[in-house]
């Protein structure tokens, strides 16, 4: 093939690629006044994330979650490695995300939001670093040693970078994720959504309560997502 290719033209015939990042929610673990656990269903979640405009950062996923669990007595440190996670995942493969998978903490619901890629980088986003614990430990030490063992505070620079770090090993092989993450709050407006996610019977809900945002199913063929125009 003799055509050169401009990088927009190359990225449209690169099937694996999107141009979208994609936010799944889950049930949340909610507490009433009297101290009793219930849960909170993911379509309630995605309303309350709506409703706020904001998609919070709870906690850190991090290679150093141990770590801020476990040893850190600071708390504004545990603060610095909360992030919001996306999936670079192509917006018509959502379904698979959606599957149980053997050890994996995270379940995901039919419920979440996408963006265009250049709307989170834009707020800080960027793709996942996956490496492994050869390379991560020394990372490790030099939080603990350096910062936690001495209850100091930890440079804002040096958590957003490592807030991105996550171990891929054998055992713990995620990066089929294709995760991205914000380091904090993620604050938007509807406008800046290119569209909702949620089981078919409830577009009509959704759409009409948040209107102008479009709403299509996870399990929808990219052809029946383009029938819908979305992000038009």
């Amino acid at each position: 093939m003799d055509k050169v290719f401009h990088l927009d033209e190359f990225l449209d015939e690169k099937r694996d690629y999107s141009p979208f990042l994609v936010h799944l929610t889950k049930d949340a673990e909610g507490i009433s006044l009297d101290g009793e656990k219930f849960t909170v269903p993911a379509k309630d979640v995605l309303e309350q994330i709506l409703e706020d405009k904001n998609l919070r950062a709870f906690k850190h996923f991090c290679y150093f979650t141990p770590a801020l669990n476990d040893k850190s007595e600071i708390a504004s440190l545990k603060d610095k490695f909360r992030a919001v996670c996306f999936t670079e995942t192509p917006i018509d493969q959502i379904n698979v995300l959606l599957y149980k998978v053997v050890n994996r903490k995270f379940e995901p619901e039919p419920f979440g939001l996408v963006f265009e890629k250049s709307c989170i980088r834009e707020q800080g986003g960027n793709p996942v670093f996956y490496v492994t614990k050869k390379i991560a430990r020394p990372l490790m030490d030099l939080i603990y040693d350096e910062y936690v063992k001495g209850n100091a505070e930890v440079p804002d620079g040096i958590c957003k970078l490592l807030a991105l770090v996550t171990v891929c090993e054998v055992y713990n092989d995620w990066h089929w994720e294709r995760e991205w993450r914000i380091v904090g709050d993620f604050g938007f407006q509807l406008k800046d959504i290119y569209c909702g996610l949620c089981p078919e019977e409830y577009i009509d809900y959704f759409e009409h309560k948040y209107s102008p945002v479009k709403f299509i199913s996870p399990d929808w063929s990219e052809n029946k997502i383009l029938a819908k125009g979305v992000g038009k």
